[in-house]
């Protein structure tokens, strides 16, 4: 074997290496992202349905991280009562793409992919431990609830008189 056949081989071997290396770190840094995911949710679920009892729309029950049997779909938070279904996607850093996504790919499919609730209201809500920039606007505008953090608690940022869009 030559020198520079034995470097091109030690350099491929160091590229395997990184390149293990580098799917480790990604799949640790999906847990702690999935984990964090999970805290946001986890603050969420029980605030909406506190606040939207505030808001007359009575929450019965709530189910987190629910999954379409049909397609590759999950939706963080869907809340309901006999006549409402309140879908939320819930972000650590909430973005307008965050907002223009839950709006245009995931709302307008939600009663086809969940039949069970084809006859009911779908009120959309989108919430985040941080908002950038008009991405709260953008969703109210749009007919969403905004849910935000506030201190150690969640809350709704739309005004009281807000009547959000049907889906």
């Amino acid at each position: 074997m030559t020198t520079l056949e034995k470097l091109e081989e030690l350099i491929y071997k160091g590229f395997k290496e990184t390149d293990l290396e580098i799917k480790k770190l990604s799949r640790e840094v999906g847990k702690i992202t999935d984990n964090l995911g999970r805290f946001a949710e986890n603050m969420v679920a029980p605030a909406i349905v506190k606040l939207f009892n505030k808001r007359g729309i009575p929450i019965t029950d709530y189910v987190q991280r629910v999954r379409s049997p049909k397609r590759r779909i999950e939706y963080d938070i869907v809340a309901y009562n006999a006549d409402y279904v309140v879908v939320t996607s819930v972000k650590m850093t909430l973005r307008a793409e965050d907002v223009k996504f839950f709006l245009n790919e995931r709302l307008p499919i939600f009663k086809e992919v969940f039949p069970r609730y084809k006859d009911m209201k779908v009120i959309g809500v989108v919430a985040g431990a941080n908002i950038v920039g008009e991405s709260d606007r953008y969703a109210m505008k749009r007919g969403l609830y905004v849910m935000a953090q506030s201190g150690e608690s969640v809350t709704v940022l739309n005004d009281e008189g807000f009547e959000p869009k049907i889906f």
